[in-house]
């Protein structure tokens, strides 16, 4: 234990070194930043406690109905923390050039896991942490619960829960590592793959949220009260169950009935760690030996890429444009980390597409159009996220990764600005495709009104979120930082990421009021024309314009800038 406190004292004392330079532009950023955390946290607080009093008010869900809306994010946010982590830990793990030098010391591999683990774990969860505390005060707030409730929400629900999600996936990391030296890294991860295809879609088969609304409104309007007995019996030993039944029961005042899920949450985020720490124990080392061994398999198979996209290969483009796509296929696929997380998050973007596609509107016809405008705005702002989150992991880091490159290319005889634009644009269009995808999958079995103008948002929304992390990603522009996972969680990733969260928000406020009256006139047979809906394309426009002009000057100016 002596070995490890050493070593985390250290980490700090660099981490306020290099951090905290004294000079006035960091103060301001440091400032800056402060300023934006609070307000997001504020309006977090704000949003969540509406839309809660907004879901029991006005569409008349019920608390049950509530809680089990809140059971399948929290099914989507394990998935996301499980997935993401055994990606994240693979690079900290067995990449990065901390592990290469403490393996060579004399500290056990276990203790050596262990703080890359929680480094990992923390370093990536402070935002993530933040919203999740705003998010209980507002959930807080409207129950009007005891002080208490915050505390005990935060360290024994919601940390242990997520602390449940990051110890699988590195599990599930290790046992990949492990049978690849014997069956192969490629047929490894299919079959990953395939078992987590299929657990994403019996998660769906058996807790069935759509059936569970119907069924629930069959007892309408006497809804107010526990369904329990209508949910399958198979969903009550999933953790994100747990979570969901303890703040039902502790916004009902019964404490007692939350203590089980609680004790059940915390045993085993207990228990899955303590099997962390076993398999790290007895496979570390072994499995950072074959991940050198999948590293020199990669390179071999990069070598035949290079064959077949190598720069002695002609092509339509002119020598620059060349020179570009090719720097950027071949820098890509040589980082696993690159092609491996984006290979995540379209499995992630598949599984939803997947389950939200099956919603048909037709079923809500008998329920108010404020539940017809909320199905509609939550598909809606998880497409703008989904699109979010893959400008912020592959857009936000462009400039930085430059690295140590940055002053060849300065003192080179080419147009930065140039070069910059046009590997923009290599991105740009890869996730324009991938939003104008979800879009149209996600949203056409809505009215065609709605499908239409859902289209022209995503592009709108799309071309504002890349324009949004290519600014702020030369603005937090970090040329050092060579890992491009731990650019995506620095503190000006998470700046970026608050920025868009209340970017999502506007979109809600802009959405709402049109899609509302849509709904209300469709339901009363009134005829509507679809310019009161295009409206809200129009107000997007001007944002996009504004947003996009600003960032990518931002970006190209930090660029050119003295360090």
């Amino acid at each position: 234990m002596k070995d490890v406190l050493n070593i985390v004292y250290y980490k700090i004392l660099i981490f306020l070194k290099v951090n905290s330079p004294f000079n006035f532009s960091a103060f301001v950023k440091s400032v800056g930043s402060g300023i934006v955390y609070s307000i997001f946290a504020y309006g977090c607080f704000i949003m969540t406690s509406n839309t809660i009093e907004y879901l029991l008010v006005n569409v008349k869900i019920g608390s049950f109905l509530l809680h089990r809306f809140v059971l399948v994010v929290l099914f989507i946010f394990f998935i996301a923390i499980n997935v993401g982590n055994m990606v994240v830990s693979f690079s900290t793990l067995y990449k990065s050039k901390e592990v290469f030098h403490l393996i060579t010391k004399p500290i056990s591999f276990t203790k050596l896991f262990l703080i890359k683990f929680l480094d990992n774990f923390f370093y990536s969860s402070t935002t993530l942490l933040l919203i999740i505390t705003a998010v209980l005060l507002g959930y807080g707030f409207y129950f009007n619960l005891s002080f208490w409730f915050y505390p005990f929400a935060l360290f024994l629900l919601i940390l242990p829960f997520m602390f449940t999600a990051g110890s699988a996936g590195v599990i599930i990391l290790l046992i990949v590592l492990r049978l690849s030296g014997k069956w192969g890294i490629k047929k490894v991860l299919i079959t990953v793959g395939l078992i987590y295809v299929i657990s994403v879609i019996s998660f769906y088969f058996i807790s069935n949220p759509i059936k569970l609304v119907e069924r629930v409104f069959d007892y309408y309007p006497n809804i107010d009260q526990y369904f329990g007995f209508l949910e399958s019996g198979l969903v009550k030993y999933l953790p994100n169950y747990w979570i969901a039944e303890s703040l039902y029961w502790i916004s009902e005042n019964k404490i007692d009935r939350a203590i089980p899920f609680v004790y059940a949450n915390l045993i085993t985020s207990i228990f899955v760690f303590g099997i962390t720490l076993f398999l790290a124990k007895i496979w570390y080392y072994e499995t950072w030996l074959t991940s050198l061994k999948v590293n020199a398999e990669l390179k071999n198979k990069r070598n035949k890429n290079k064959q077949f996209f190598g720069f002695h290969k002609d092509s339509l483009l002119n020598g620059f444009d060349e020179s570009i796509v090719k720097r950027e296929f071949l820098l890509f696929f040589r980082e696993p980390s690159q092609w491996l997380h984006l290979l995540v998050m379209i499995f992630l973007i598949t599984i939803f597409i997947s389950s939200i596609s099956g919603i048909d509107i037709i079923i809500l016809k008998a329920y108010n159009e404020y539940l017809k405008t909320l199905v509609y705005l939550i598909v809606s702002l998880f497409n703008v996220f989904l699109v979010a989150s893959l400008s912020l992991r592959f857009v936000f880091p462009l400039i930085s990764l430059e690295g140590e490159a940055l002053w060849k290319i300065r003192s080179a005889p080419i147009n930065f600005n140039d070069l910059l634009l046009k590997r923009l644009i290599i991105y740009f269009v890869l996730i324009f495709f991938i939003g104008q995808l979800i879009s149209f999958f996600s949203n056409f079995q809505f009215p065609v009104m709605l499908s239409i103008v859902a289209q022209i948002n995503a592009a709108l929304t799309t071309v504002t979120l890349i324009s949004l992390n290519f600014g702020m990603g030369g603005i937090f522009a970090n040329y050092k930082e060579k890992n491009a996972i731990r650019l995506a969680s620095s503190q000006g990733a998470s700046i970026t990421f608050l920025f868009t969260l209340l970017y999502l928000v506007m979109i809600i406020v802009i959405l709402f009021i049109p899609v509302s009256n849509y709904f209300y006139a469709i339901e009363h047979g009134i005829d509507i024309s679809i310019w009161n809906l295009l409206s809200t394309s129009l107000v997007l426009l001007v944002f996009a314009i504004i947003i996009s002009s600003f960032s990518i000057r931002f970006g190209l100016k930090s660029f050119t800038k003295d360090y």
